[in-house]
C-alpha cells in the first residue's frame, strides 16, 4: 500500500518505484487537504507528459492543491511546472517557502539575472510555449507606429452578481475535480495553485450528407462533453489549446452484442460537406462513460473545427472510419448554437458559437493581427509577462543600481498594458520598441476611453462573455460563470492598474532618482499588483482568495462543455451515401 502522511495540514503521498497510478490517484481524490506527491529517485510513475495531465484534471476537479517533490529536478520538474504544478527539490525547500509566507511571493523576489532578456520565474510557471520562431524579444529598435485593425463589436459590459466560487459535479477517480480552501494557512498555499494551474486526430473524412435537425429534446441530459488544453502551446498557431476532449456520460445502458459504441466530433451543420474526427470506441462501466481524447500529435484545436457530438453504436469486429448513415446506429448527440443571436446590435450576425470561438480558438480582430488562439490565451500570455518583467527589476536594481534595465522593464510593461497604438501616452518621444510589436499589438487595458480601438484584451473578452448571455437558452450556471469571471475581471483590471501607475512613474524619474532608496518601495508595489493580477490575493480579514487571472484562464476554459442529448430522428432529410467503411477497414486488413 502507498505509504502516505495525513498529519497536520497536508496530506503526504510518498511514490515508491512499484506504485501505480490507480492507487496514487484513488489516494488523491479522497483527499479534502493539500496534497505533497514526494517522487522517489526510481519512481516509475510522472516520467510522461500525459501523465501529468491526467492529473492536472484531477486537481482541477476536486480543487485540490497538488505540490510536488523531486529530488534532482531536471526533466521531470520542467513536465510538473509545464503542466501547472509547483515542484520543490526537498522537502525542506517546500518548508521553508511556506515558512516565508505565500508561495508564489517567495519564488518572485528571488533575483533574476541582470540579462536583457530576463527568464521566467520558477515559481509562476506561466504555460510554457513552443516557438516556432526566436523567444528573443528585443528586436533592432523601431519607432512606435502601428495601424490599429477595425473593431469586432462595441462593448457593453453586462451588470453580473457578486462573485462565489463555483460548483462542479464529482467525478470518478480517472477524472476529477476542484472546491474552496477557506482557511488561511491552506488559502496562501491555494494561491501557488492558482498560479501554477492553469497526447493523435482521429481518422478526418468528409460525409456527403448532413445530420438532421434534432426534434423535442428530451428534458434530462445525460452528460456531457469538456473540451480540454493540453497547454502545449505556440505563439504562432493555435496548438495546444481545446486539443483534447473528455467524455462523461451516465445511464448508458450497454450496447447489443457484438456491437460498440463510438464517439465522434463533428464540423458544423451549415458546411456542405462534414468533417468527421474519430474519437475512437468508448466502453461503459456501470453505465458510465467516461473517457479522455488525448488529441493528435500536432495538438490541433478541435474547438476551432468541430462543434458536434455524436455517439453511435455499430460493429464491434470491424470498427468504423465514420459514423454510419443509418440514423438507427445513432444514439446521443448534442451541438454548440450556430444560429445568429437574434439582437439589434448583433450587427455581425454572431452565435453562441462564434462567441465561444473567439474566446476560446480564434478571434477576427486576433487574426488580422497574427494572434491564434482566441482572447483566453493572449490575455493570459500577457499578464503573465508583465508579471515577469516585474519580478525581474528587484535583482539588478539592488545588486548594481542599474536604472537602465529598471526603465527598459518598465517601458516594457507599458507596451503590454496600453498596447502599442496607444502607449506613447506614457513613455518619451522616440522611445524604440523593446518587445515583439506583434504580441503588444492589443493592450491589456482599456486607455483611451471606450472607443479604444483596437479594444483592449478585457473589454474584447466582457463583450464576447456578454454576447454568450444574450443568446437563446442561455442558463443559469452560464450566468453565474459569465458573472464570477466578470467580477475577477474587476480585481484584476484594479492591479493591473496599479501596475500601470508605478511603471508610469519610474520612466518619467531621472537616474539619480531612480537611484534613491524609495525607489525599492516602487518595485515592491508594482511587483505585488502584478503578483495579485496573475495569482490572486490572500484576502487578510477572510483568508479567502480573490482571484487573478489563472482563475479566470480555468474558468474560462469551463464556458467549453457541450450537454450531451440522446439522439431522436427529426424530420429533415438526409442525402444516403454508399457506406463504403466496411469496405475500406477490409481493404485495409487485405494489404496487411
Amino acid at each position: 500500500m502507498m505509504k502516505r502522511n495525513d498529519n497536520g495540514d497536508f496530506c503526504i503521498l510518498y511514490v515508491e518505484p512499484d506504485d501505480d497510478k490507480t492507487s496514487l490517484l484513488q489516494a488523491i481524490v479522497d483527499q479534502k487537504k493539500p496534497v505533497v506527491i514526494m517522487l522517489a529517485d526510481q519512481a516509475r510513475l510522472f516520467q510522461r507528459p500525459e501523465e501529468f495531465v491526467e492529473l492536472k484534471h484531477v486537481k482541477r476537479q476536486r480543487d485540490l492543491t497538488i505540490i510536488f517533490v523531486i529530488p534532482g529536478g531536471g526533466r521531470v520538474t520542467r513536465m510538473a511546472n509545464r503542466n501547472g504544478f509547483p515542484a520543490y527539490a526537498s522537502m525542506e525547500a517546500l518548508v521553508q517557502a511556506l515558512a516565508s509566507g505565500p508561495l508564489a511571493r517567495q519564488h518572485v523576489l528571488s533575483r533574476a539575472p541582470a540579462a536583457e532578456q530576463a527568464s521566467q520565474p520558477a515559481a509562476f510557471s506561466p504555460r510554457k510555449t513552443v516557438p516556432l520562431v526566436s523567444e528573443v524579444e528585443i528586436p533592432v529598435p523601431e519607432m512606435r507606429s502601428v495601424s490599429s485593425p477595425k473593431r469586432t463589436a462595441q462593448l457593453t459590459p453586462p451588470t453580473l452578481p457578486p462573485l462565489t466560487p463555483p460548483t462542479l459535479p464529482p467525478l470518478a477517480p480517472s477524472q476529477a475535480a476542484r472546491g474552496p480552501i477557506a482557511r488561511f494557512p491552506l488559502a496562501l498555499v491555494v494561491l501557488l495553485i492558482l498560479a501554477l494551474a492553469i497526447a493523435g486526430l482521429g481518422s478526418s473524412l468528409m460525409l456527403f450528407h448532413t445530420l438532421p435537425d434534432m426534434a423535442a429534446a428530451p428534458a434530462q441530459a445525460v452528460g456531457h462533453i469538456a473540451f480540454l488544453s493540453s497547454e502545449q502551446v505556440s505563439e504562432n498557431s493555435s496548438q495546444g489549446i481545446d486539443d483534447q476532449v473528455l467524455i462523461e456520460l451516465n445511464n448508458i445502458p450497454a450496447p447489443a452484442s457484438q456491437k460498440s459504441y463510438y464517439a465522434w466530433l463533428l464540423s458544423d451543420n451549415n458546411q456542405a460537406d462534414t468533417r468527421v474526427i474519430a474519437l475512437g470506441p468508448v466502453s461503459v462501466n456501470g453505465g458510465h462513460i467516461r473517457a479522455l481524447y488525448k488529441g493528435d500529435k500536432q495538438h490541433t484545436n478541435l474547438l476551432q473545427i468541430a462543434s458536434r457530438f455524436l455517439l453511435t453504436e455499430e460493429d464491434a469486429q470491424v470498427p468504423p472510419v465514420a459514423p454510419s448513415p443509418d440514423q438507427s446506429t445513432w444514439r446521443y448527440y448534442g451541438e454548440f448554437s450556430q444560429n445568429p443571436i437574434n439582437i439589434p446590435d448583433n450587427v455581425n450576425h454572431y452565435s453562441y458559437l462564434d462567441h465561444l470561438r473567439h474566446l476560446l480558438a480564434a478571434d477576427p480582430t486576433l487574426d488580422q493581427l497574427e494572434l491564434p488562439g482566441g482572447l483566453n490565451n493572449w490575455f493570459y500570455q500577457n499578464t503573465s509577462k508583465v508579471l515577469e518583467w516585474s519580478s525581474s527589476t528587484r535583482g539588478p536594481w539592488e545588486d548594481s543600481k542599474d536604472v537602465e534595465y529598471v526603465r527598459r522593464m518598465a517601458v516594457r510593461i507599458l507596451d503590454y498594458l496600453d498596447g502599442l497604438s496607444f502607449v506613447a501616452q506614457d513613455v518619451p518621444p522616440g522611445t524604440p520598441v523593446l518587445v515583439n510589436a506583434r504580441l503588444a499589438s492589443i493592450g491589456l487595458l482599456e486607455v483611451a476611453g471606450p472607443t479604444q480601438d483596437p479594444p483592449s484584451y478585457m473589454d474584447h473578452i466582457v463583450s464576447h462573455l456578454n454576447g454568450l448571455l444574450q443568446s437563446p437558452g442561455a442558463t443559469a450556471t452560464l450566468h453565474k460563470q459569465a458573472g464570477d469571471i466578470v467580477s475577477v475581471l474587476d480585481n484584476v483590471k484594479a492591479w493591473l492598474t496599479q501596475v500601470r501607475h508605478d511603471a508610469q512613474l519610474l520612466v518619467k524619474m531621472s537616474d539619480d532618482q531612480l537611484r534613491q532608496p524609495g525607489t525599492l518601495s516602487l518595485l515592491n508595489d508594482m511587483l505585488d499588483n502584478a503578483t495579485h493580477a496573475f495569482v490572486g490575493q490572500v484576502d487578510p480579514a477572510t483568508g479567502k482568495v480573490r482571484g487573478g487571472e489563472t482563475w479566470i484562464h480555468t474558468q474560462m476554459q469551463q464556458l467549453a462543455t457541450l450537454d450531451i442529448l440522446p439522439y431522436v430522428a427529426g424530420k429533415s432529410h438526409i442525402q444516403m451515401i454508399p457506406d463504403m467503411r466496411h469496405a475500406t477497414a477490409l481493404q485495409s486488413a487485405q494489404k496487411r
